[in-house]
């Protein structure tokens, strides 16, 4: 059955076929036999969706495409409806998780959203390299009733979050590699840093900042060696980017909300476990005490408080939780 555009759609595709450049809103009009109010209607709907359309007297109206931008009133708007998140949204900061706890005396929740981090980090001080245009970096700053021995679970439910919210996005299947690194094939694309704070003494922490840096396009600068070599990312040169970096954070919030309100009842587990890329894998485990240490074990799942279960070679079994590990090769 052949699909009937809305008049919205029509004009969009108008839009990208002039992208960059000005169309008047007559002939915009003359073309879809639109009276020149309805025309206006759908750049003013397609705008309030998150399309930068600049219009100029006497020139008509223009598809800005130079890059996939941040827009916060977009999000803003698409997340206000049911949550009390407060959004603060930035061109370049040293961490959005640094800036996020530097709000943290305020009592809602909060959203941290940046187009570059120039001390963007990972798990044990890792850097995540984030250079301006590439990708999408955000840290959420929420107050759960959760113990501290839980704080695992935050991660795996950011995991999982960014998982649905890519392929909501694009289409793409990603895999999870536990605990907290998102992969497309064999390459790294999204990495989440949680960190928790409030004294130990208390039961629940005071707040937790969960940090997420994705790379969406190629890097136009050259990479460290180290990190080259496996990172990735989700959208090639000439790929869809039409309000992509907006939609991906509009839809990780929803599902990671969602979760967060089934947290007694684990509803992100089962997905977590379905998407990771270690279950069925022989690995490597260090040892935190001696990093010269090698120890190999086969996975064999996800326990239920998300710890990753395994077989070493010695037949013992083990539920390992903080540890890291790496595939294998033959």
């Amino acid at each position: 059955m052949k699909k009937e555009f809305s008049t919205k759609e029509k004009v969009l595709n108008i839009l990208k076929q002039n992208a960059n450049t000005y169309i008047s809103g007559q002939e915009i009009a003359d073309t879809l036999f639109l009276t020149r109010a309805g025309i206006w209607k759908a750049i003013k709907n397609l705008r309030e969706n998150g399309y930068t359309i600049e219009s100029v007297t006497n020139k008509g109206y223009r598809l800005v495409c130079d890059y996939d931008g941040i827009n916060a009133d977009f999000i803003r708007k698409s997340i206000s409806e049911n949550l009390s998140l407060k959004l603060y949204s930035y061109e370049e900061v040293s961490s959005t998780n640094d800036i996020a706890r530097e709000h943290a005396a305020e009592e809602s929740d909060l959203l941290i959203i940046a187009n570059s981090q120039t001390n963007g980090r990972g798990r044990k001080g890792r850097v995540f390299f984030s250079p301006k245009d590439t990708g999408l970096y955000f840290s959420l700053l929420i107050h759960p009733e959760l113990p501290f021995s839980k704080a695992t679970y935050i991660t795996c439910i950011a995991a999982e979050s960014m998982v649905l919210s890519v392929y909501d996005t694009l289409g793409i299947e990603v895999s999870v590699k536990w605990v907290n690194d998102i992969f497309y094939g064999d390459k790294k694309i999204a990495g989440i840093l949680t960190e928790t704070f409030g004294s130990l003494e208390e039961e629940f922490p005071e707040y937790i900042v969960v940090g997420v840096g994705i790379n969406i396009y190629p890097f136009s600068e050259e990479l460290p060696s180290d990190i080259k070599k496996r990172a990735g990312f989700l959208v090639k040169n000439g790929g869809n980017t039409d309000n992509l970096k907006n939609l991906l954070c509009i839809n990780f919030i929803k599902h990671f909300y969602r979760f967060l309100s089934e947290i007694d009842r684990k509803t992100f587990l089962e997905g977590y476990r379905k998407h990771s890329n270690l279950i069925g894998k022989y690995v490597q485990i260090k040892s935190d005490k001696n990093p010269s240490k090698k120890e190999y074990a086969l996975v064999t799942g996800i326990d239920d408080e998300c710890r990753l279960l395994v077989t070493y070679d010695d037949k013992k079994s083990a539920a390992l939780i903080g540890k890291e590990v790496s595939v294998v090769k033959y």
